[in-house]
């Protein structure tokens, strides 16, 4: 009887829907393999496209820290120059101040400084004594044929 049942239309139907839901399981189970390969390459994808950041950023971060360190050595530099210029002017403000007192105090007791200290200097002294200060000839201060 089971044999008749199968040679008859209803045991193709039933053979039809067994094949049917066989290959409808089979595409299902490939179709979610296939979902799952493609969301592993995703991951992958992901990993290796963060490893390759990560390598940027720490490529980046050293040339952003031995750039910082260059400009650290900069500003020592700079600083150290700075506190040097500062201890010239001060040197230079005093020697200023000390020959500015003692102009005044020449001029409070010598009659002649005072009588020709406010005049202009004649011509070509005053370039002499540039010269002279540039490290000029010495002997051009005495050399009155200009």
């Amino acid at each position: 009887m089971i044999g008749w049942i199968f040679k008859t239309v209803v045991g193709r139907w039933v053979t039809a829907s067994l094949i049917a839901l066989l290959l409808g399981g089979g595409a299902w189970k490939w179709h979610a393999f296939k979902e799952d390969l493609i969301h592993q390459g995703q991951q992958v994808c992901v990993q290796e496209i963060n490893k390759q950041t990560v390598i940027d950023l720490q490529n980046a971060l050293a040339a952003e820290k031995a750039a910082h360190a260059e400009l650290s050595a900069k500003l020592i530099a700079t600083a150290e120059e700075n506190a040097e210029s500062r201890e010239r002017r001060a040197a230079l403000e005093r020697q200023v101040s000390d020959l500015k007192t003692a102009m005044a105090e020449q001029e409070k007791t010598d009659e002649t400084y005072k009588e020709w200290a406010g005049t202009d200097l004649p011509d070509g002294v005053a370039e002499r004594l540039r010269n002279q200060a540039a490290g000029g000839n010495p002997g051009a201060l005495r050399d009155d044929s200009n």
